[in-house]
């Protein structure tokens, strides 16, 4: 199933055809995700980084999916005080 590309201008997504991003991202998670490989490339995978994160030194605040499997949660998590905080410093 396909879903519709998200429409939250907060949001970066587009596809990684050569995984580039794939591979860098799964350099820099803590653990290894318990979903979303296929012949050890990452896809499908939701990720949230803290706003002051700089790529290629920050691990991500979650990373989880299916996307479609993850949503309610990263929208608890986003919609958390703690989030909320650390978005706004």
């Amino acid at each position: 199933m396909v879903q519709s590309r998200i429409s939250d201008t907060r949001v970066v997504q587009y596809w990684d055809n050569d995984h580039l991003v794939a591979m860098e991202l799964q350099h820099q998670l803590s653990s290894e995700p318990s979903c979303c490989q296929r012949k050890g490339t990452l896809w499908d995978l939701a990720v949230l980084y803290g706003k002051q994160a700089q790529w290629g030194s920050s691990s991500p605040v979650f990373a989880d999916g299916p996307v479609v499997d993850a949503a309610p949660d990263l929208a608890k998590l986003l919609a958390s005080p703690q989030m909320q905080t650390s978005s706004t410093h």
